[in-house]
């Protein structure tokens, strides 16, 4: 029987349904988990103040895993592990892309940043439900608080096939000093060379004393693999694609059909 102690959660396709919204039966299941002293841990490319706005939505608390493991914080939201790209790295992948059709954002542990409003910085403050700031990229370094580190950039377009050329090109010139991924079909994820999902699991085992063996990590994209491969009991989501799911030990429903409920809801 396997015993749990930690659940990490992937965000977008698995605890948030196709509208985006987390279901009532879901936020149970969150809840019943953490009343039986199970520590619920969200792990999203997203960042921090928007990983708390969820949390909150649920009425938890817990650690979170940012920027595809980039950057675990505890449940008061002090650091456990930081893997931040430099300033420059960021400033040669925005160079890199400035002359294509894709947009850029770039993420730091404070806040996101992107240099013009756009339909995407739209879409971003929808899914977030953070601001960003305007600024130029060439003034970024001046922008930032002080403590703030770039952690991500972030690249989109709304043409997959296109998304897919990009990222190959990406990880031809960035591929030996970068980690190059994909978190949805839309999107290029460039964050620290070797970091994923497993760092902030293990982060997380570590700071907590549990054993990866007593996590469960749920998920549903090719960034999740890594999470999976870290964790005693991996789940994919039934929307996620068949070579993921080929790298869980077990599958649950889609994120529209309480997915996530039903794999928390088995292990209780």
């Amino acid at each position: 029987m396997f015993e749990c102690k930690l659940i990490c959660t992937d965000i977008d396709g698995t605890l948030l349904n196709r509208e985006h919204q987390i279901t009532e039966r879901t936020k149970e299941a969150l809840k019943r988990a953490r009343r039986q002293g199970i520590i619920i841990a969200l792990v999203s490319g997203r960042i921090g103040s928007s990983l708390r706005i969820l949390q909150q939505e649920i009425g938890i608390q817990g650690p979170l895993g940012c920027f595809n493991g980039s950057l675990a914080l505890d449940d008061d939201g002090n650091e456990l592990e930081a893997h931040p790209i430099r300033l420059e790295q960021a400033f040669e992948v925005l160079d890199a892309v400035k002359h294509t059709d894709l947009e850029s954002f770039v993420f730091t542990n404070e806040s996101w940043y992107t240099k013009k409003r756009s339909a995407w910085y739209d879409i971003e403050v929808e899914a977030s439900r953070t601001e960003g700031r305007v600024v130029p990229f060439g003034e970024l370094a001046s922008s930032f608080y002080p403590g703030e580190r770039p952690f991500k950039v972030l690249c989109m377009h709304h043409d997959p096939s296109y998304v897919q050329a990009m990222q190959a090109k990406l990880q031809q010139n960035f591929g030996t000093s970068l980690n190059i991924l994909n978190s949805s079909p839309k999107y290029i994820e460039i964050l620290a060379r070797g970091v994923d999902k497993g760092h902030a699991v293990r982060s997380l085992c570590n700071a907590y004393k549990i054993d990866a063996g007593s996590v469960m990590a749920v998920g549903d994209y090719y960034n999740d693999i890594g999470m999976f491969r870290a964790s005693g009991y991996s789940v994919a989501m039934g929307n996620a694609p068949s070579d993921v799911k080929e790298h869980a030990i077990a599958v649950t429903k889609s994120n529209s059909e309480d997915g996530l409920a039903l794999a928390i809801e088995s292990i209780l």
